[in-house]
């Protein structure tokens, strides 16, 4: 894992978000993924359209719902870090962030044990990027 010091730059407010991904994923891994969060500290918040609405049961039910008006599921790791999943695509999952959320060493360990627990509980690679490029990998988290 990257020391703070060596990987703040990334994280240099420069307009763009920066994306977290699980690739190669299949809808069942999705609902796993709504039941980690569930289960999980973080504060949750599920739109539909401009309604809040309770998290849909399944990934299924979210495409279903798209159908009508876009869906967002935002997280807060903290008081100040808060990630956005649109369900873009059923095959990844994606996270985005802004780089304005993370000024100290303390936000990036936030970010860090997040990542962590997701691999964990996916048992899957997860990576974080430049906005909308995969290629160009900041950290890749594999912890399972």
């Amino acid at each position: 894992m990257h020391q703070w010091d060596e990987i703040k730059i990334e994280f240099k407010s420069d307009g763009s978000l920066r994306d977290i991904y699980v690739e190669n994923i299949e809808v069942f891994e999705w609902d796993n993924f709504l039941d980690f969060l569930r289960s999980s500290k973080y504060k949750l918040k599920f739109s539909h359209g401009e309604q809040s609405i309770e998290i849909p049961e399944s990934f299924g039910l979210i495409r279903e719902l798209q159908g009508t008006e876009p869906t967002t599921l935002f997280i807060w790791l903290n008081d100040n870090i808060q990630l956005n999943c649109h369900f873009f695509i059923s095959n990844e999952i994606e996270l985005d962030l802004s780089p304005y959320d993370f000024n100290d060493e303390s936000e990036y360990l936030t970010l860090i044990e997040f990542l962590e627990s997701l691999s964990a509980a996916l048992k899957k690679k997860v990576i974080l990027t430049h906005e909308g490029m995969q290629e160009q990998i900041i950290l890749s988290i594999t912890n399972y």
